[in-house]
């Protein structure tokens, strides 16, 4: 085939993918501000009310259409909250049902703010504990489009206690994990803490000991204490680096997990692993636990903000209030498109 051909083929590649970087590099970013990011009440059985929010957009921002959602509250295992499909939201300690917007679509145009209210109604037979639920504030979706993704997008959490009822905080180590062990090499300790209560605590945080075979303490380390609430149901993972040299040998590492009001202990895990000589395999040992429960109470939250602001990323508030930002969608969109063009020219060259 003539490299006529080729020069032509690359040459539409490139011009495509210099169109798409100018295409995200020239969309308007929209600061979206709410009002009232967080909903955190004590409520009781067959009580309604109606939380007030509103939405706004700077003076000079172009207008935009949003769509406010209902979703269910789940949590990853790095901590942070996700949001949960109807189907997916099988908690026994959701909230979702509970909640109706009354303005599910709003239309802002440049410098607009709008008002609407998240109903809130409580069943009778609510039982005890907390119920939770995530609502989301985000571009609407034009119907067939498939986006799943926003640049710009705000999570309110939802988190209600049951007033009256007998509220449950406990946890369990459901894995304990000193990961890689190489001689001489920095060590990583993760923890995975579930909450095995009836309601969310906050400021969960892990100690490590690692002792050799004569019991004496080699090393000891702590992680910071959560800034997000332990959701019930859901697991935390807390990952504590070691700095200490190991030896050859055998050792112990105990992991204790806790809370900072208090310093109320939630539950003790042990696993023994062994440090082989380099060059030499590991032997897989087997984990032994020594669970420590204990009911505690949690600490009160009382820092709530009146608005909260993104530019250019999506933002998740945490239950203190706080936004995360995330990577804009444009970036990764323009990467995903290099990577499928590029892909086009090699299997054209190919044929």
């Amino acid at each position: 085939m003539p490299a006529s051909y080729f020069m032509l083929r690359s040459t539409f590649g490139f011009t495509v993918i210099l169109a798409l970087i100018l295409l995200f590099a020239v969309q308007p970013v929209t600061a979206l501000k709410v009002e009232n990011p967080i909903i955190r009440m004590d409520v009781t059985p067959g009580m309604t009310f109606k939380f007030p929010m509103a939405v706004s957009i700077n003076t000079g921002d172009p207008a935009a259409d949003y769509a406010v959602e209902v979703l269910g509250f789940g949590q990853s295992p790095g901590d942070s909250y996700s949001l949960l499909t109807v189907a997916a939201d099988t908690s026994p300690y959701s909230a979702r049902t509970f909640i109706s917007i009354d303005t599910p679509n709003i239309h802002l145009d440049s410098g607009q703010r709008k008002t609407f209210n998240a109903t809130i109604s409580v069943p009778q037979n609510v039982g005890e504990g907390g119920r939770y639920a995530l609502i989301s504030i985000h571009p609407a979706i034009t119907k067939g489009s498939g986006q799943t993704s926003f640049t710009t997008a705000i999570t309110v959490p939802v988190m209600l206690t049951m007033k009256g009822t007998s509220l449950t905080h406990t946890g369990a180590i459901t894995n304990l994990d000193p990961g890689e062990v190489v001689t001489g090499k920095p060590m990583e300790i993760i923890t995975t803490l579930k909450n095995t209560g009836n309601h969310h605590y906050y400021r969960a945080f892990v100690n490590v000991t690692v002792t050799d075979s004569t019991g004496k303490v080699i090393a000891t380390a702590s992680t910071t204490p959560s800034v997000f609430a332990s959701i019930p149901g859901y697991e935390m993972t807390f990952t504590t680096p070691v700095t200490a040299t190991l030896a050859p040998g055998t050792y112990t590492v105990k992991s204790e997990a806790k809370l900072l009001e208090g310093m109320a202990l939630l539950d003790t895990k042990t696993v023994s692993f062994t440090v082989a000589e380099p060059g030499a395999p590991t032997p897989p040992t087997p984990a032994v636990s020594e669970p420590q429960t204990q009911a505690v109470s949690a600490p009160p939250t009382s820092w709530n903000p009146a608005k909260v602001t993104t530019q250019g990323g999506a933002a998740v508030v945490t239950p203190e209030g706080k936004p995360t930002t995330y990577t804009p969608l444009g970036i990764t969109t323009v990467m995903l498109a290099l990577t499928a063009v590029s892909g086009i020219i090699v299997m054209r060259r190919k044929g």
